[in-house]
């Protein structure tokens, strides 16, 4: 079986059983209209798995680390939802991140399957300080908590999967990082 197969399904049974629940088959629901009057309320502002993140400006502070890793953590949702690994490789050092590397790897021999998963935005704290071993070298550790949502995978017959992704909660995210020039760079990261 495909490497990349065993990577996403890996990732996504991570999330999957740290919630006490995997993927389950998606039930078919059908939109009814709703009697009830709009609200006057502000609407929630709009996040999509879809969207790529934004760098922070300024990674030059132990908040600056902290910031860079949930925006490595942001990568790997978005590279999983939209298959864009270059995203994410684009801010590794390729010698020394395995799992980036995995990535690239089927990536460009076209191992990866489309899939689309969806869900609201994950939140992050620290699940400690961070470590610096040297001036330059940083891990952060982020607790995350991911809500439910749904995995859409596209078959090579055109069909689609769907499966439901049950909420996570205090997944483990771990993001080992090097000072480079004027940026952090991702050394290797580790998800659940």
């Amino acid at each position: 079986m495909r490497r990349v197969v065993s990577t996403v399904a890996a990732a996504i049974l991570v999330l999957g059983v740290a919630a006490c629940g995997g993927a389950e088959p998606e039930e078919s629901t059908t939109a009814t209209p709703s009697s009830t009057s709009p609200t006057t309320s502000a609407p929630e502002p709009t996040w999509s798995a879809t969207a790529k993140p934004e760098r922070p400006v300024d990674e030059q502070s132990p908040e600056g680390a902290e910031a860079f890793a949930r925006y490595v953590a942001d990568l790997v949702f978005y590279m999983m939802a939209t298959s864009d690994v270059p995203a994410l490789t684009s801010v590794a050092d390729m010698s020394l991140c395995d799992r980036c590397r995995e990535w690239n790897e089927n990536h460009s021999q076209g191992r990866i399957n489309k899939k689309t998963i969806a869900s609201g935005r994950p939140t992050y704290r620290l699940a400690a300080e961070p470590i610096v071993t040297d001036d330059v070298h940083y891990q952060v550790r982020l607790e995350m908590d991911v809500p439910a949502g749904r995995e859409v995978v596209a078959r090579s017959d055109g069909t689609t999967e769907k499966r439901k992704i049950a909420a996570t909660k205090g997944l483990d995210f771990k993001v080992d990082m090097v000072w480079k020039g004027d940026r952090w760079e991702l050394q290797r990261y580790q998800m659940g």
